[in-house]
């Protein structure tokens, strides 16, 4: 069995739903003015405001 394929089978699509609440963390994204960089920094300091 290929485990790839039983992966990809069951898997569903990640969403910013799926962060925990993260107050109180801190992170550091290289790249944050743009692209994938923005995008996870906006969604980083939204999980934060729990």
């Amino acid at each position: 069995m290929d485990i790839n394929r039983k992966t990809q089978s069951t898997s569903r699509k990640w969403t910013e739903a799926d962060i925990p609440d993260l107050t109180g963390k801190s992170f550091i994204v290289t790249g944050a003015t743009a692209g994938l960089g923005e995008v996870t920094a906006r969604a980083l300091s939204q999980a934060g405001d729990g």
